[in-house]
């Protein structure tokens, strides 16, 4: 099967929460949707580990070797300095470790998405334009709306496969797995449920894309169209975040903790 190509509906839009969840509730996804907030509309779908990794000296580019043997590396440490911090009995297989270091912040293949449409709102608000990559201050709060069914099923590696999203335990998976031979790496990402191994990823209904081999970013790739979609927020933020505080989406509510939980009391109490 031969990818048509994948066409971004882009739009800008000044609409209010209850006139967002409206859009979406009138789109058609083959099982789910999932959503991810970006601040900026400039930035592209890619994991942070492609946007922190430089080719070799002598190559001009990051080949998938490197990648793999990057992966690899960091997985090692992890592994080895993280394991006092783990409950006993703790299961330590590398999908799960490598949802851990999405979640700490070590750079992996990984894409975080989110079940929650208004989880992503608030990750789309909550940026700093002026640390933003696009240099430019002028950053457009932005949802991703991901149909996960839709993008496995165009993926040539299970072409006319029966898949819906991937499970860490489906053999298929082996194709994308940490440690995975350059031979058999596949090249384009699929959507995978990930390990709930935080509070936080529980919390923000975490689910997850995992990129192969093809380093292109996944807004740039070549798809079927309907799996992805784009929507710019041009509404007041301060007005859609005080929509999210009134449904109870908070900073406590999205990262849960003592220091969150203190900063939503004083955000309530002290005006």
């Amino acid at each position: 099967m031969r990818y048509r190509r994948f066409v971004t509906v882009s739009e800008s839009s000044s609409v209010d929460i209850p006139e967002l969840v409206s859009q979406v509730l009138t789109l058609r996804p083959e099982k789910q949707f999932w959503f991810r907030g970006q601040g900026c509309a400039s930035r592209h779908l890619v994991p942070s580990l492609w946007r922190r990794m430089q080719p070799a000296p002598g190559q001009t580019e990051v080949t998938s070797s490197q990648v793999l043997d990057l992966e690899t590396r960091l997985l090692t440490r992890f592994r080895q300095r993280s394991l006092p911090y783990w409950p006993a009995g703790y299961p330590q297989t590398d999908w799960e470790h490598l949802f851990a270091m999405q979640h700490y912040g070590l750079p992996t293949r990984l894409l975080d998405w989110t079940t929650n449409l208004l989880m992503a709102v608030y990750f789309a608000l909550d940026h700093d334009r002026s640390r933003c990559e696009c240099g430019t201050g002028a950053c457009q709060p932005t949802i991703w709306i991901l149909d996960p069914v839709k993008l496995n099923h165009t993926n040539p590696r299970l072409d006319g496969l029966p898949v819906g999203i991937m499970a860490t335990t489906d053999k298929l998976l082996d194709q994308w797995e940490p440690g995975v031979a350059d031979t058999q790496f596949a090249r384009a990402p699929v959507a995978i449920y990930g390990t709930y191994n935080s509070d936080r990823i529980a919390a923000q209904s975490g689910a997850f894309t995992v990129s192969g081999k093809t380093m292109t970013p996944l807004d740039e790739m070549v798809q079927e169209e309907g799996v992805l979609r784009k929507l710019v927020l041009t509404r007041d933020p301060d007005e859609i975040r005080t929509q999210l505080t009134l449904m109870g989406v908070t900073r406590s509510s999205v990262y849960p903790g003592l220091a969150e939980l203190a900063q939503d009391i004083a955000s309530e109490e002290i005006r």
